[in-house]
């Protein structure tokens, strides 16, 4: 998430309508009314409700975990207006069918899971959130593959290293130390734009494996879903169940910072190099209807 998005997220304010905050806001009022009669108790819980209030909301917004989560939580909403449609027509046939076979098999555990005893059905409906919300990070990260991909296939990296060769060469030719100060100084700035080559490709691979990783725990829920033989046993597999889904979603949700930082980097770069390639091809027309002319 870009810095300006984040700048418009309220902490405060989600710190303050965080379920749990709410909860413990409306257990405290209810305390204080129903001590309405004893005023001294009454007061002190209504002073301790509002004072732990400012100290929750002093602390817990400036939080790192606490804004990653609400970082997420956010992304997630922008998916669900930007529609999952959007991103899937946008990826390459191989990661449409790579998705399409896992939204297959999520769909025979729903059927494996409706003959399951009623009993265990709020511990399936918890299953089959989680899911959905694996489903859709597995959707955004095929498409982070693909704008890695894009980069990392792009002509850029070769011309970057052609420019740092060569200004390496003309270095070594300069004599003039101001001259040479400020090759330097391009020199500097041409190595750090080439080594986020190197940073798209680790995460193209960090990107591989959460991808696996929900493929590995969709698949792992099918095979459970259609080995449990009687009712007995449903109760322990599903406690399990849980516990898998649980660790794999904590796994994925580390993805944003692992991958977001400097991801908008990349398609700024693409950017600017197909900016510059219509400049030259506008160049070149230019010269050749000067030659023609002439």
């Amino acid at each position: 998430m870009s810095k300006e998005t984040e700048e418009k997220i309220n902490f405060t304010k989600e710190a303050f309508l965080y379920p749990i905050n709410l909860v413990c806001l409306l257990a405290g009022t209810i305390s204080a009314l129903v001590f309405s009669g004893m005023g001294f108790i009454s007061s002190t819980i209504l002073s301790f409700t509002f004072g732990a209030e400012l100290i929750y909301l002093g602390v817990v917004p400036n939080l790192p975990a606490f804004r990653k989560n609400i970082r997420l939580k956010k992304k997630k909403e922008r998916q669900e207006v930007n529609g999952d449609k959007n991103l899937f027509h946008g990826l390459d046939a191989r990661s449409q069918k790579r998705f399409l076979v896992l939204k297959h098999i999520t769909n025979e555990v729903r059927k494996n899971f409706e003959s399951l005893p009623y009993s265990s059905q709020g511990m399936l409906d918890h299953i089959r959130n989680k899911m959905e919300d694996l489903l859709s990070t597995y959707l955004t990260l095929l498409e982070m593959n693909r704008r890695f991909l894009i980069y990392m296939n792009s002509e850029v990296e070769d011309e970057i290293r052609k420019k740092v060769a060569d200004q390496e060469t003309e270095m070594d030719a300069t004599e003039s130390e101001k001259l040479k100060k400020t090759r330097e100084r391009r020199l500097e700035i041409l190595k750090k734009r080439l080594k986020k080559f190197d940073v798209a490709k680790e995460k193209f691979l960090i990107c591989e494996t959460h991808l696996e990783t929900i493929e590995d725990a969709i698949r792992y829920i099918y095979e459970q879903s259609i080995t449990m033989p009687n009712a007995e046993d449903v109760g322990m597999q599903l406690d399990h169940l849980v516990t898998e889904m649980e660790e794999t979603t904590q796994i994925i949700e580390e993805l944003d910072q692992d991958l977001m930082p400097g991801f908008e980097n990349i398609d700024h770069e693409l950017e600017l190099a197909e900016l510059r390639k219509e400049a030259e091809a506008l160049h070149k027309e230019t010269e050749q209807k000067v030659k023609t002319k002439s």
